[in-house]
């Protein structure tokens, strides 16, 4: 309860009129981004975890001045199929065959800030966190499901075409471990305790309404 009030204290305060930008002619916005480029997930076979990522989101921005702006990102983006990268002697307990994961597709919610630190306004930069809602399947019957909430940061710079338009450029990091796949002989179950952890580079267009 004392995590909502915090939430809501802060939400009061970033919406206040008197943290607004006096010079800017929109203090708070709303957007559209989208993104696309590739990913690589950690602890999976060969290459495996290397794949196109395509990322949606919706934004707001609240301009606190004319260099610097705070706002929250919602986002979704696609999952990936992959085998996992197991020890040798676990794949002969499961008879040499390969383990694939499918990690489905994954949303978000981020806390941005925003600077424009040139003389030329165009040029700004920015970074993103906040934590990710993960699920795993494994493609056998008698291994567990996983679904779990995983820190992510973003980092980027960014230009601006016009005062609707910007394209940028950024590296994502969703945070995981390894999938610790794990056999229990004697009931002939598996299970794995962790997602892959996630890395990306995007390159994005938003759109501001």
């Amino acid at each position: 309860m004392k995590k909502i009030h915090l939430l809501f204290a802060l939400l009061c305060v970033y919406l206040h009129p008197s943290y607004a930008c006096s010079d800017c002619d929109m203090p708070l916005s709303w957007g559209f981004s989208g993104s696309l480029g590739l990913t690589h997930y950690d602890s999976v076979y060969n290459n495996d975890g290397q794949s196109v990522m395509g990322r949606l989101s919706l934004n707001t921005q609240y301009n606190l001045s004319s260099f610097f702006a705070l706002g929250i990102d919602a986002g979704i983006q696609n999952g990936n199929t992959m085998r996992l990268d197991i020890p040798k002697s676990t794949l002969d307990e499961l008879g040499g065959e390969p383990v694939s994961i499918l990690v489905k597709p994954m949303i978000d919610i981020l806390v941005t800030a925003q600077i424009t630190p040139f003389e030329d306004e165009r040029i700004f930069g920015f970074l993103k966190g906040g934590v990710a809602y993960r699920q795993a399947q494994v493609d056998r019957n008698e291994v567990n499901d996983l679904s779990q909430i995983s820190p992510e940061l973003q980092a980027g710079i960014g230009y601006k075409l016009n005062d609707n338009l910007a394209i940028h450029i950024e590296y994502q990091q969703v945070f995981g471990g390894n999938p610790d796949y794990q056999v229990d002989s004697l009931t002939e179950t598996a299970r794995i305790t962790n997602i892959p952890t996630q890395q990306a580079v995007l390159l994005g267009l938003s759109i501001l309404i």
